[in-house]
């Protein structure tokens, strides 16, 4: 799994740190499933992905909010 940053130059940076951290956990995701044969395996990770994603969302609207 790879390290991510969230220490972003610019707060428009932000949502695709948080992207790519969803991305990546998602593929955790499918790995375990497929090494366990066990589709529930790993849920927790496709979870936090949505998270992460609805976060990104959020920090999109607050740079158009604030014009970022």
């Amino acid at each position: 799994m790879k390290t991510f940053d969230i220490n972003v130059a610019s707060p428009d940076e932000l949502a695709q740190v948080l992207r790519d951290a969803a991305q990546d956990y998602r593929e955790s995701q499918i790995e375990l499933a497929a090494a366990w044969g066990d589709l529930e395996a790993g849920r927790v990770w496709d979870k936090f992905a949505d998270i992460l994603d609805a976060a990104a969302d959020k920090c999109d609207k607050a740079c158009a909010k604030y014009h970022v």
